[in-house]
């Protein structure tokens, strides 16, 4: 009976958190419903506001147009440019057609009113004149000439191609078409109504009065959405979809919801709705019911929990006694009944720890026999294993030591190297995979030394990151190895500069990151090499090679530049000094004269050498890689074809004559 106890506690234990479930179900759904009833007003609101919102936008684009259709009527425009009462019956008949249209003015380029709707304007100037540029829709202002506030639809007058002056509507927005879009509530109870705000914060329609208000008199909450109501950086202001750049929240005891008015800039449309859907009481006796009923069932539950584990309390402290440190056999069961179910577990776990000691035996064993250095990080216990050959090769610590804090091996390499190798571990460890890259680091004896580092994550079932195993491998030799060939292949042996291909990839990397900087490019040709060739002999050719090589290395060495040879008795500089830039036509003088100065060869023969120069310049004349190389060839074969011993910068016409093309190619 004893045996199945434990069974029976946790049959129990299962049946109370079968019933919890259903009780937090019963709980969701509660909430659920009361979720839905929001999700249905906020619907509601959205749509209502939308609906309100694109009336609005029509009435604003009808003034706009308006204004417009006015801009355009030739007896506005002859009065505008001279003078007269032509058009005042016109403005006047337009001001009549909308109650909420206070005035109608027309004013010259210097904001002076040449007609108005209202009697007694003429001659004075616009009192809100932008003598910059009118916005096309002003904000809420107060005038001197009207008894409400008001804001105005502008409209350039333009007669051949010069703006005249301009059309204004001055609208109240608390009267006429506006004032009828705006008026009325909607949804359920009607809690929520439109509203107009300007930028400066003043508002229309605020409280559902249909009144224009100053910022002052606004909910300080509101007034502190300007900023987001305003923020068009994402916000196509053209679009004729009043729910562009739409966008919802809470101010204060308002929930609103806020969109564009197209082409205008200075409003935004609000839809407000005072607090929220409340929790039905009824709801909330059921809650408190499930509440109560839940918080009993869990403490049965608890009751019955306690009951079982108070049996294997004894054994817990035994396995959280083991420690690693004083090995793995330090620590067994001390197993009493071994026919019970607490003795059976004991039992297996010993025989467990009898396993493990075993494997790490064995794991320490084929750590001394190879020369791989092992390393593992425990992320559960934050220790650090690293093998003895490791520690015995660089100055390493267990203690203290992670993957990625600068106390394992990114604390033994240059900072560049330590931050690739933090990015490597950190991308290793977020996609939880295996990585593999080599890294320099500095040993005991302090030199730098090359390694493979292989790692690989050790995960459990459900996905958890246990620790990372990897292995470092001293591969110093083939390293340098390696590096060596790739030397030698970038190089001209002959004239040790850098050979075509690896002076086209170092100037395309040139040109990708020098930003808003010039680079030169010098394309050199020995003048009769062939000559030199067959009069003295190749030997004293390779003279002459090594002689233009070190004599373009003075150039570039130490000044950022570098150069390279294309085959045979052709060359390449590339300049990235500011100052070798601005100066470089004299370099290439330079060149050239001590070229021609001449040396004395090996056989005491003094050779004077003469060159030809192309230059051209990036951005100039192009900043793709191939196109400046073989427009410098061809400014170099101009030189050839008109004298020699001479230097020419680049022009497009050099291009288009065939006669200064290489037959070669570059």
């Amino acid at each position: 009976m004893k045996k199945n106890t434990m069974k029976y506690s946790l049959i129990v234990v299962l049946i109370v958190f079968a019933i919890i479930p259903a009780i937090i179900i019963g709980a969701v759904g509660a909430v659920s419903a009361i979720g839905f009833n929001n999700s249905v007003r906020e619907s509601e609101f959205q749509n209502g506001s939308y609906a309100k919102a694109s009336s609005l936008g029509t009435l604003f684009s009808k003034y706009s147009s308006d204004a417009a259709a006015l801009a355009k009527l030739n007896v506005v425009v002859d009065a505008v440019k001279n003078g007269g009462t032509g058009a005042d019956n016109t403005v006047k008949n337009f001001a009549e057609a909308d109650t909420g249209i206070i005035d109608v003015l027309l004013l010259d380029e210097n904001g002076t009113v040449i007609s108005s709707a209202v009697p007694g304007a003429d001659g004075n100037t616009f009192e809100h004149f932008e003598s910059n540029d009118m916005p096309a829709v002003s904000t809420l202002l107060q005038w001197d000439k009207y008894d409400t506030d008001a804001f105005y639809v502008s409209h350039k007058i333009v007669s051949d191609e010069q703006t005249e002056g301009y059309v204004c509507l001055v609208i109240s927005p608390s009267s006429g078409l506006i004032a009828t879009a705006l008026a009325g509530t909607y949804t359920d109870g009607g809690s929520a109504h439109l509203v107009l705000i300007d930028n400066e914060g003043n508002t229309v329609n605020y409280n559902g009065s249909g009144i224009t208000m100053s910022a002052a008199q606004v909910d300080k909450a509101l007034t502190n959405e300007l900023s987001t109501f305003f923020n068009a950086s994402n916000v196509n202001l053209t679009s004729s979809d009043i729910t562009e750049g739409v966008h919802t929240g809470t101010a204060g005891r308002y929930t609103y919801i806020c969109g564009i008015i197209p082409n205008v800039t200075n409003w935004r449309w609000i839809g407000l709705m005072e607090g929220s859907v409340g929790m039905p009481m009824s709801s909330i006796i059921s809650i408190v019911v499930l509440v109560v009923l839940a918080v009993a069932l869990c403490l049965l539950g608890v009751f019955l929990i306690e009951k079982v584990v108070n049996s294997m309390t004894e054994m817990i402290k035994t396995m959280n006694s083991i420690d690693p440190e004083d090995g793995l056999t330090a620590m067994r069961f001390d197993v009493k009944n071994s026919k019970s179910e607490l003795g059976s577990i004991q039992a297996s776990f010993n025989e467990f720890l009898d396993e493990v000691e075993i494997n790490s035996d064995r794991y320490k064993t084929i750590s001394k026999l190879s020369d791989n250095m092992l390393f593992e990080w425990d992320f559960r216990k934050e220790r650090m294993y690293i093998s003895d050959n490791a520690l015995a090769k660089f100055d390493l610590k267990t203690e203290g030591a992670t993957l990625s804090n600068g106390r394992f091996i990114d604390g033994l390499m240059a900072p560049e190297d330590a931050d690739k190798y933090k990015r490597d571990i950190s991308a290793m460890l977020k996609g939880q995979k295996g990585y593999s890259a080599q890294y320099q680091i500095k040993s005991k004896s302090g030199d730098k030394v090359w390694v493979s580092f292989r790692a690989n994550c050790v995960t459990d079932r459900t996905g958890e990151l246990l620790r990372v195993i990897g292995v470092m491998t001293d591969i110093n030799n083939e390293k340098k190895l390696e590096l060596q060939l790739s030397e030698r292949a970038s190089f001209d042996f002959l004239s040790q500069l850098y050979n075509r291909s690896t002076f086209t990839s170092m100037l395309n990397t040139e040109l990708d990151r020098r930003g808003p900087k010039k680079i030169a490019v010098l394309f050199l040709d020995v003048d009769d090499f062939k000559f030199i060739n067959d009069r003295y002999g190749h030997s004293i050719g390779d003279e002459v090679i090594k002689f233009v090589a070190d004599t373009i290395k003075k150039r570039v060495d130490g000044r950022g530049g570098f150069a390279g040879r294309f085959g045979g008795d052709e060359f390449v500089i590339c300049m990235t000094n500011q100052d070798d830039i601005a100066n470089v036509e004299q370099i290439a003088m330079d060149i050239i004269d001590e070229l021609y100065m001449g040396y004395t060869s090996t056989s005491d023969v003094l050779i004077n050498i003469k060159v030809s120069i192309g230059i051209t310049y990036c951005p100039d004349h192009s900043t793709d890689v191939n196109e400046l190389i073989s427009f410098s060839d061809t400014a170099m074969y101009f030189v050839k074809k008109n004298g020699k011993n001479n230097y020419h910068v680049y022009v497009p016409e050099d291009s288009e004559n065939d006669e200064y093309k290489d037959p070669e190619g570059f």
